[in-house]
């Protein structure tokens, strides 16, 4: 039994690996997380019941003539031919390092008055930083983009955001996707660009820890 179990994580592995010319992704896990944690955008707290935030952890290895390009990331669901968008990024050199930060809007946003908005911490709208996303649709399949408000709840001002290239080389990427919630079970596939980079399975370890300390106490066995 460990053999074959050892045998299909080094065949994961090596699955999990993608080359895309320059650019080297491997995956390290992928997994469920809170509706409400806030890593790079701070307006992106799922508050829908309908969906799920949902995190893939990679590291990417890239040349300074071809750095990765976030927008070129999707996720897919095969089953109900979905493709989702890049919804939130963080990106890092070391543990300790600053996180990346490179949102920009689709739209450029103006207030209620009709005057352009600029606050701190706004992304930037800047239509010369490409959005690859649009580039690679796959036929019959619907893209999901999830737009952040970035008004209030009795005044919505919506816009999509999509994440620009990386001034990384050598990093460790948290991908993070808004799913459906009754879809989040299910198989996906990780894409970059128009090339699938590995299969992914959400894990929810806060489940699987209450799932083992439920059985645990359930036990038969009793020392006392």
């Amino acid at each position: 039994m460990k053999k074959a179990l050892l045998f299909i994580l080094f065949a994961l592995n090596i699955n999990a690996q993608t080359k895309d010319e320059d650019i080297k992704i491997r995956i390290v896990k992928a997994k469920l997380v809170d509706n409400v944690s806030v890593f790079g955008m701070r307006d992106l707290k799922v508050k829908n019941d309908e969906l799920k935030k949902v995190m893939v952890k990679a590291k990417i290895l890239s040349t300074p003539d071809n750095r990765a390009k976030l927008s070129g990331f999707s996720l897919i669901d095969n089953v109900n031919k979905i493709r989702y968008r890049l919804a939130d990024y963080k990106g890092y050199l070391g543990v300790i390092d600053v996180a990346e930060f490179i949102p920009y809007t689709k739209f450029e946003l103006f207030n209620e008055k009709g005057k352009k908005m600029d606050w701190e911490g706004l992304p930037e709208y800047n239509p010369a930083v490409k959005d690859y996303f649009d580039q690679f649709d796959k036929e019959g399949y619907t893209n999901v983009e999830i737009p952040v408000n970035f008004g209030t709840k009795e005044k919505p001002n919506l816009s999509i955001i999509y994440f620009g290239e990386t001034e990384h080389e050598d990093f460790t990427a948290e991908l993070f996707f808004v799913v459906f919630e009754k879809y989040k079970d299910l198989d996906y596939e990780l894409y970059y660009m128009d090339k699938k980079i590995s299969d992914i399975k959400f894990n929810n370890q806060k489940e699987k820890s209450a799932k083992a300390k439920k059985q645990s106490d359930n036990s038969d066995y009793n020392d006392e």
